[in-house]
């Protein structure tokens, strides 16, 4: 059971740690594809690395995947596409701190649709580690949430946020006759569907695009949406939608990290503060999951 445990863990850092540089990919994108150009490069990119894994269970299982089709349409109208496509939106108006402060909203939104009853202990971990993303967010100064106003982008990033608690409600009924991968390759491949025909018109001048273009769309395809879907949906069936959403507030502290990796952004104790803080959360979240699992 530990090991389970473990490897869920794992799985929800991992991608939580590939999903910290989505807002960043966004923001790049914005000025250079529409949001529905980036969301069916995106997706077939990635139905096209998914394909050779899955090729032989998709031909066995076919009438299977067929009459899950209400299931995969979910997900790819809620996590897969739609998510997605709210950020690339929000990309064009909102700032990249609005853009973050928002999005860790969605593990909030999930407490409350799914009705699960949390102790004392774990809602107050649930502000302990809203506090700390919040710090490392606006780097401890916290007057700029007094100029904090909406734009058309933040409500996109608000509607996100919202889809984010209602794919990882999806999952749960996800049948287990069907791999995660052809589910998943499935959700890819309806939102490259449901994409397609605004990005036709782009079709034939997308091989113009810069080289740097093509390499922000392969890592969105094969990185951020074939390897790390993949893991966040095997987390979710081995730890849970409300303990993978705890892991979910994170992702400022991995952002934080690429930041000084990539660009030589050096945390200072604000950030450092930060980040202790939204580990302390975060365990006092998890660990009544922790107990009772190893029972």
């Amino acid at each position: 059971m530990k090991s389970t445990l473990i490897i869920g863990y794992t799985l929800a850092l991992f991608t939580v740690m590939m999903w910290s540089m989505n807002l960043i990919y966004a923001k790049y994108l914005a000025d250079k594809l529409t949001p529905e150009e980036i969301s069916f490069s995106r997706w077939s990119i990635a139905s096209l690395a998914m394909l050779p894994f899955i090729l032989k269970e998709l031909i066995n299982k076919f009438q299977l995947v067929l009459k899950s089709w209400k299931l995969i349409v979910s997900m790819a109208l809620s996590g897969i596409g739609g998510l997605n496509l709210l950020v690339y939106y929000a990309g064009r108006t909102a700032s990249a701190t609005n853009m973050s402060l928002l999005s860790i909203l969605g593990p909030i939104f999930l407490i409350v649709l799914s009705h699960q009853q949390i102790s004392f202990k774990q809602k107050a971990g649930v502000l302990i580690t809203v506090f700390g993303a919040i710090t490392i967010i606006l780097n401890g100064n916290f007057k700029e949430l007094s100029t904090f106003q909406f734009v058309i982008g933040d409500v996109y990033m608000l509607g996100s946020a919202f889809l984010f608690a209602v794919y990882a409600l999806i999952q749960k009924n996800a049948p287990t006759n069907i791999s995660p991968l052809l589910l998943l390759f499935a959700a890819s491949f309806v939102s490259t569907l449901i994409f397609m025909p605004a990005a036709i018109p782009a079709l034939k001048t997308i091989r113009l695009l810069p080289t740097n273009v093509w390499y922000v769309l392969i890592i969105l395809g094969i990185i951020n949406s074939f390897l790390a879907y993949l893991c966040w949906d095997k987390a979710l069936q081995k730890i849970g939608a409300i303990t993978a959403g705890a892991l979910y507030y994170t992702m400022p502290a991995f952002t934080m990290f690429f930041s000084y990796l990539f660009l030589n952004d050096k945390p200072d104790a604000a950030k450092m503060f930060g980040l202790f803080v939204v580990c302390i959360g975060v365990l006092m979240l998890i660990k009544p999951t922790l107990k009772n699992k190893t029972k």
